[in-house]
């Protein structure tokens, strides 16, 4: 398992933009990546990317398949 895989399993909520690049650059350009929710055991459903300032970037998906994001 690479640093950033145990990284974000020790501390879930916290990943650094190196930490998914490293993880990402490994893959090639055609791999899909999926989102899985283990508290709601489901897969999560990519919604939109916000930029919340300089150093942060907001990801948000829908972790209720079926409904609107925005109802979720």
């Amino acid at each position: 398992m690479s640093e950033a895989i145990r990284n974000a399993t020790a501390d879930p909520p916290i990943i650094t933009v190196g930490d998914l690049i490293d993880e990402l650059c490994r893959l090639p350009d055609t791999a899909l990546v999926s989102f899985h929710c283990p508290m709601l055991d489901h897969e999560l459903t990519f919604y939109h990317v916000r930029k919340r300032s300089k150093d942060l970037v907001e990801i948000e998906v829908n972790a209720y398949p079926g409904r609107s994001a925005k109802a979720a």
